[in-house]
């Protein structure tokens, strides 16, 4: 529930979508999918923790409090690799952000660097009073896992097929047209394709392939989705509703209810 209303307030205070529900429903609905992701506490923070990194990162386009974004930003995709290590790809949206929507300066580029610096030692101070040991770094640091064969479950096929397809199709749709974009809406829109791209890797290096690694996928394409849904003409959009969300929503039951 609370990754839910997390969403729906990034949604709305930096205005990746038009005032509706699409982006909720869509992202309900893949959790629906793949339940799967409720026995995987872990994920669920560091997605978490990476919901609270893109509010940041999204919200630098306002060029107001830029260096503390920028920390917080460092600071919750730092605590997210904590919980899952590849999380820490997400530092590439950070400087690609800087790179995109502010000016660049050496000292915008330090700051990602000392958030990462002041939690990963912290998180070394707390494990050496806790445990009086360094051996949490070496089962932090997880090697990347190229073994897909846990992706050919039906219950797991079907939901990643369906991610990998609209975010390749929507994504694909996206970039045709961000340059005809407003400039309000293009530095969200771009950044939300940075952030799908980067999603890609963060879910296939998961060192376990049991589908809840997916959940980091479901807020690009959620909102790729709910974009390509409001481009589109009125009777378009009438239909393309009609089928995808119904499509999804009977997805959802077969598989959450089903299958698993």
């Amino acid at each position: 529930m609370f990754m839910l209303l997390l969403v729906d307030f990034i949604i709305r205070k930096n205005d990746v979508t038009e005032n509706n529900t699409y982006a909720i429903f869509i992202y309900t609905i893949f959790l629906l999918m793949t339940p799967s992701v409720f026995g995987e506490t872990n994920i669920i923070i560091s997605a978490i923790f990476l919901l609270l990194s893109t509010r940041r990162i999204l919200s630098l386009r306002t060029g107001r409090n830029i260096e503390k974004k920028l920390f917080d930003a460092g600071m919750y995709i730092t605590l997210a690799s904590l919980f899952y290590f590849w999380a820490i790809l997400y530092f590439i949206i950070v400087f690609i952000a800087i790179f995109r929507l502010l000016s660049i300066s050496f000292k915008l580029l330090l700051i990602p660097v000392l958030s990462f610096i002041t939690v990963f030692t912290l998180a070394v101070v707390f494990y050496l009073l806790k445990d009086d040991s360094f051996t949490w770094i070496f089962n932090w640091n997880q090697t990347g896992n190229f073994d897909f064969r846990g992706y050919n479950k039906i219950p797991i096929l079907i939901p990643i097929t369906m991610l990998i397809s609209l975010l390749l199709w929507m994504g694909s749709s996206r970039l045709v047209k961000i340059t005809s974009l407003s400039k309000k809406e293009k530095p969200a829109g771009f950044m939300i394709l940075a952030i799908g791209v980067v999603t890609i890797f963060v879910v296939a290096l998961s060192p376990q392939k049991n589908g809840a690694e997916l959940l980091f996928l479901f807020f690009p394409v959620s909102i790729l989705t709910t974009n390509y849904i409001e481009a589109a003409s009125v009777k378009e959009r009438y239909i393309f509703n009609e089928i995808l969300l119904w499509a999804l929503f009977f997805l959802a039951l077969i598989i959450g209810f089903i299958l698993n």
